[in-house]
């Protein structure tokens, strides 16, 4: 609506397409939580945590833990399958200083609205409509997965099955933290840090990323499946360590 038609496969990352981005998917996130506090009657801090507060101590270290592997992935993807960036000539101009700081600021606002959208409100409202555990977890990461390469616009197979990988991972991460700290810093993390190298490398143009089937080999995407299930096991990892912390400190009270 902003800047006229354009090809919902090749978007073009622009300042004014990201900071829309951004403000719309804000808005659908609160929208979502406002509808899930509404219907299921309880209170909206639940979409963000459960059986405690949100803490944004814990999202903070898992924003600069998550910034290693995803690096990591870039370099793999670089030296792996380096056609798949779609690279071009490094430079920095005006444009590419623009992008960069609209991405500080706008590309956070949408992966944590996506997290809050996608797995605060439509897992556990998917999974409302089973009594079982498994099969509502399951239903919610289905539901959740469609949903979200849905709004994503691909047609190409590997990249819906990263989608669907990518949110079976963080539905985990929160199953384990109990909260969407870590699910919203990694995909925080991913995005700004892809998006500012992909500026960097786009002749001080605005970044196309290109969606359509065949666009890009699946080296490249399971490169960040293995990713994502690293994540995953770094957050099992940190959240272990903070349980035997806690339960270490319970005993030492208690003695």
């Amino acid at each position: 609506m902003i800047e006229g038609p354009a090809d919902p496969l090749k978007p073009r990352l622009t300042p004014l397409t990201l900071l829309a981005s951004g403000i719309s998917t804000a808005i659908t996130a609160l929208i979502a939580t406002v509808l899930v506090a509404r219907l299921a009657k309880i209170s909206w801090r639940s979409v963000f945590s459960h059986n405690r507060k949100f803490d944004w101590r814990r999202l903070g270290i898992y924003f600069a833990a998550s910034a290693v592997p995803v690096g990591l992935s870039v370099i793999a993807t670089t030296l792996i399958a380096p056609a798949s960036t779609g690279w071009g000539n490094f430079e920095v101009g005006a444009t590419t200083i623009v992008i960069i700081l609209v991405t500080l600021v706008a590309t956070p606002i949408q992966a944590a609205g996506e997290e809050v959208a996608f797995r605060g409100a439509v897992v556990p409202a998917a999974g409302s409509w089973f009594r079982s555990v498994r099969p509502a977890i399951l239903l919610g990461i289905v539901l959740s997965g469609a949903l979200f390469a849905l709004v994503h616009v691909s047609f190409d197979p590997w990249f819906v099955t990263y989608m669907f990988v990518f949110t079976a991972c963080t539905v985990s991460m929160g199953l384990i933290s109990g909260g969407l700290e870590a699910a919203m810093a990694f995909h925080v993390s991913n995005n700004v840090l892809v998006s500012i190298i992909n500026a960097l490398f786009a002749g001080n143009n605005a970044t196309v990323v290109d969606r359509a089937s065949g666009s890009g080999p699946g080296a490249s995407l399971v490169i960040l499946m293995v990713m994502n299930v690293a994540v995953v096991g770094m957050v099992w990892l940190i959240e272990s360590k903070k349980r035997s912390a806690t339960g270490a400190k319970v005993l030492v009270s208690a003695g």
